[in-house]
């Protein structure tokens, strides 16, 4: 096990949960916009120049979404190679790093399976349980 290694982990796990973070707080504020949308269109002294004005509003966070997803889809690409990676290291499978990307691997695999593209979801559930047949199953550090 080298620090770069370990470094390289964290680092890859730190990108997967800020996407995820980042994909929450958008669908917080797309159920937001929607709720001040209906306000201003409730509120007599409001006009339709300002329902359209927030309406965009949401339309930005509704057009970064898939751009965020995609994002997720990536990182989480890149700590599952990382990760399977680590699995042949004994020394390096018994870390808390491990133990932490192992945990934003299965957080980020329920929304990439949970989001749907073009074709399809980004994440083929059955790709999902092929990764999974190959980490071991307590993915926790030695104490």
């Amino acid at each position: 096990m080298s620090k770069e290694q370990v470094k390289q982990l964290k680092l890859k796990t730190g990108s997967v949960n800020r996407c995820m973070k980042d994909l929450t707080y958008t669908a917080k504020e797309i159920k937001s916009q929607e709720e001040r949308i209906q306000r201003v269109r409730d509120d007599p002294e409001k006009d339709e120049a300002d329902v359209k004005k927030q309406e965009e509003v949401l339309a930005e966070y509704t057009n970064a979404k898939p751009d965020e997803e995609e994002r997720l889809h990536g990182f989480f690409t890149g700590l599952e190679t990382a990760v399977l990676e680590a699995c042949e290291d004994a020394d390096l499978k018994i870390t808390e790093e491990f133990a932490k990307a192992h945990e934003a691997l299965k957080a980020a695999a329920i929304v990439l399976m949970a989001t749907d593209g073009p074709a399809g979801p980004k994440l083929d559930p059955e790709d999902w349980e092929a990764t999974l047949s190959q980490l071991p199953q307590a993915a926790a550090p030695a104490e």
